[in-house]
């Protein structure tokens, strides 16, 4: 975790993305894909395309929700 991480992020942010994060199991919701997909291109600093919901994108849907989980684990270690 760097400094910049630490200021391009608040505390209630992070906060809200470990309570989400955290009731993601292995089916990702449409109703928060688009929330994962915000947080991911902000963690990543990256303006990428969402993906669709299809079986096909499954793997970038993982790529994001194991990002938020690496940073959020990172950010409170």
């Amino acid at each position: 975790m760097t400094q910049l991480d630490r200021e391009r992020f608040t505390e209630e942010e992070v906060s809200e993305m470990k309570e989400v994060i955290e009731g993601i199991g292995s089916h990702l919701s449409p109703d928060v894909a688009g929330w994962v997909w915000s947080k991911y291109t902000k963690i990543v600093n990256t303006q990428e395309k969402q993906p669709c919901m299809c079986g096909k994108s499954a793997q970038h849907w993982r790529r994001g929700v194991e990002t938020i989980r690496a940073f959020v684990k990172d950010w409170y270690e």
